[in-house]
């Protein structure tokens, strides 16, 4: 029996490479708390992506909340209510208040006129998601938050390697953040970075990432959110074989493409234009009249050894999250988007065994599906604690 498609292969370094990077830890004696190789693995990536002003942390999670501690956010951030949970549990958990608004039926990606709507007087910040490496709305985005005199964050997780307009599309927003988990194209196997693009945030988030302390005492915001020199030396590690695995990702894209446009129920989401290479994912979108749902599409695919997922569906799906307004395009795909396994080492004959499962499953099941009985998003919002003392003056609008 053949062997599995997982979802997601990490870049591994040759062993030998890592007992180097390791060894060198060990031999310097610091093994934590902000020391040589994670300062290394910040001007590695700053250098790369023509940010200086970068800071790692333990998670992409955690670069989320020391973002949104940085600005001082205790006011409604606007988030898009398909997401991953992530997003707004980050919110939370650095004091601020998510509101949920829909998402734009092309790219799933916020909605600027649902965000227009949704803004309130203690509306302090919008926070877009580059959903599956695709960019979000920027301009529209841009010109709302600059209007109301508010910060645009930008959840840029998956999007290292890939441009918009002939930059990185990390450099978009007064601040954006990475993951560094090893699902991510470049890793450290934990791990997380804030950039900050229009606005200078990397000294905060060094500071609350050690638990807030400064000569002023310990802030509120402050987390142990620090990532270990191990971490950042295999990361430095990985980050020179990150363009091997983008090139190889972009072949594993074509061979995508050429086998799903012989199956006319699905289609594969696209980037805007000047955007590229898409290396982050592959989401497809299943029609209305697909013969399966998210739901299913995974069962299936799994019983035949392929790993899929479905983000905005099953166990992803928020518990509470406050709504700012009808989500419409949100309740239609969520149970109708679906990551197909995407990883460099992936061969020809992969792609073909997956592009094979999916045009066996649309036989077995001809017919339309029955439309999903529960939505993404929808059901009252629970109580959201105040936010927390913060940088000076908080965000949040009275």
């Amino acid at each position: 029996m053949a062997d599995d498609i997982v979802l997601v292969r990490p870049i591994m370094p040759a062993a030998d490479k890592v007992r180097r990077a390791v060894a060198r830890v060990f031999d310097s004696g610091v093994i934590t708390n902000d020391g040589p190789r994670v300062r290394a693995l910040e001007r590695q990536l700053a250098g790369r992506l023509g940010i200086p002003d970068l800071a790692v942390c333990a998670s992409g999670t955690t670069a989320i909340q020391l973002a949104c501690g940085a600005l001082r956010l205790t006011g409604e951030v606007i988030v898009p209510a398909a997401a991953f949970p992530a997003v707004w549990q980050a919110v939370l958990r650095a004091g601020g208040k998510p509101v949920a608004v829909d998402v734009e039926p092309k790219h799933l990606t916020l909605d600027p006129k649902a965000v227009e709507a949704a803004i309130t007087p203690d509306t302090c910040a919008v926070l877009g998601v580059h959903t599956f490496g695709c960019p979000a709305d920027i301009d529209a985005l841009t010109a709302i938050t600059r209007r109301i005199d508010v910060p645009l964050v930008f959840d840029g997780a998956t999007c290292w390697g890939i441009d918009y307009h002939g930059r990185p599309l990390l450099s978009y927003g007064d601040v954006a953040t990475l993951s560094l988990h090893a699902m991510k194209l470049t890793h450290s196997v934990e791990g997380g970075a804030v950039m900050g693009n229009g606005m200078l945030v990397a000294n905060w988030v060094r500071r609350l990432r050690n638990f807030g302390t400064g000569v002023d005492g310990a802030l509120a915001q402050g987390t142990n959110a620090r990532m270990s020199e191990l971490h950042a030396a295999i990361g430095e590690v990985v980050l020179a074989e990150s363009d091997a695995e983008i090139t190889r990702r972009i072949r594993v894209r074509r061979w995508y493409e050429e086998g799903l446009r012989q199956i006319n129920w699905l289609r594969v989401l696209p980037l805007r234009a000047e955007a590229g290479p898409n290396v982050a994912a592959m989401p497809i979108l299943l029609a209305l009249d697909a013969p399966v749902d998210a739901t299913t599409l995974g069962q299936e695919l799994h019983a035949r050894g392929i790993h899929a997922r479905a983000y905005f569906t099953g166990h992803y799906r928020p518990h509470t999250l406050r709504l700012g307004g009808p989500t419409p395009v949100t309740h239609d795909i969520a149970d109708r988007v679906v990551c197909l396994p995407f990883w460099g080492r992936l061969t020809e004959a992969d792609i073909a065994r997956v592009t094979t499962a999916l045009k066996e499953i649309d036989a077995r099941r001809k017919g339309p599906r029955h439309a999903p009985s529960v939505h993404l998003a929808g059901r009252p919002a629970a109580s959201v604690s105040p936010g927390a003392a913060g940088l000076g003056v908080p965000r949040g609008r009275a």
